[in-house]
């Protein structure tokens, strides 16, 4: 399997570490502003990633696309639901694999959170909450995100919200289906708070901020249910909270005897770089035709794109807006 990466920034150097692991050939990594038509044609690579500015990623992932390569694209998927729409189209048409890179999923704990939800040992999910901080824009590092032409509507709820919403509905198997927003900053937000509502009744609150000292990437998440709780933070990505009604808190290691996703054994640290091997694992596995563990897909990439949209509406009408 041959790989090639578009974006030589930091997560573009994160996915070559990641493919490297994994042992896929890479034969290019490209700048956002290469001709990327003629380094498609010049290098037929059989995946594409693509790690630039969310505003070049619907152009660059169709032109993948319509020349019969595979992507795996940066989160959010697409500035606009019309883009993501028409990548998502694009893939399904050509008989293509299209990724969405919501590397959080690839945590060996959040697995384990998974699996203790969907086995009913919280009973009924009642509510999530949780937050999203960095301190970014604190020592002036938002670069490209911060502006409207390159990252699109939205600063914190685009480039740290939608890990967060998409790692509650992939944990809980809930879709969030409204949301209430405000934001605060401009051009585009530096922090927003939102309310939500999921399938089967269940609420949540999400606090997202890039003006949190200390504070690097702190992605919190709990999940409450009518007979015990979660709670996982990705700074701490090795430990996870197992909290009864009925019993102690219990602090559960990640074990590398029970769980696919554990690269080392218990004891010795893994995470991030990790979380995207997993992540790339699976769709390398679909892409070669072979059995493979769900992966977010542009479907997903698209239901943030969706939720984004909703929470910069939601902010300017002071409504619920369905996403």
């Amino acid at each position: 399997m041959r790989a090639a990466i578009v974006g030589g920034g930091f997560v573009g150097r994160v996915h070559a570490r990641a493919l490297a692991q994994l042992g896929v050939e890479l034969v290019g990594v490209w700048g956002r502003h290469d001709d990327l038509a003629a380094r498609l044609e010049g290098e037929r690579p059989d995946v594409l990633h693509v790690c630039t500015p969310n505003a070049l990623h619907a152009e660059q992932a169709l032109a993948a696309l319509g020349r019969g390569i595979h992507v795996v694209c940066e989160k959010p998927l697409a500035v606009s639901s019309e883009e993501a729409v028409r990548m998502v189209e694009a893939a399904a048409h050509a008989g293509l694999v299209g990724a969405t890179c919501y590397h959080v999923r690839g945590y060996p704990q959040v697995e384990r959170m998974r699996h203790t939800v969907a086995e009913g040992e919280l009973g009924e999910v009642r509510f999530l909450h949780g937050r999203y901080l960095c301190d970014d824009v604190l020592h002036g590092e938002g670069g490209w995100r911060v502006r409207p032409e390159s990252s699109g509507p939205s600063y914190v709820v685009a480039d740290l919200g939608t890990h967060w919403l998409d790692l509650a509905e992939h944990v809980t198997g809930l879709r969030v289906l409204e949301v209430r927003a405000e934001l605060r900053g401009a051009p585009l937000e530096d922090t927003a708070m939102l309310l939500l509502r999921l399938e089967g009744g269940a609420t949540g609150s999400l606090l997202l901020s890039a003006g949190a000292a200390g504070r690097k990437n702190q992605l919190l998440f709990e999940c409450e249910g009518s007979r015990g709780g979660l709670t996982w933070d990705q700074e701490r990505p090795d430990e996870l909270l197992v909290r009864h009604a009925d019993a102690p808190t219990e602090l559960v290691l990640k074990d590398a005897a029970t769980s696919r996703l554990a690269w080392y054994p218990a004891g010795h640290g893994e995470g991030y770089g990790e979380a995207f091997a997993n992540g790339f694992r699976e769709v390398y596995r679909a892409i070669a035709g072979e059995e493979h563990e769900p992966f977010p897909t542009f479907e997903d990439g698209h239901r943030g794109v969706r939720a984004v949209e909703a929470a910069v509406a939601s902010a300017r009408s002071g409504d619920w807006v369905e996403v």
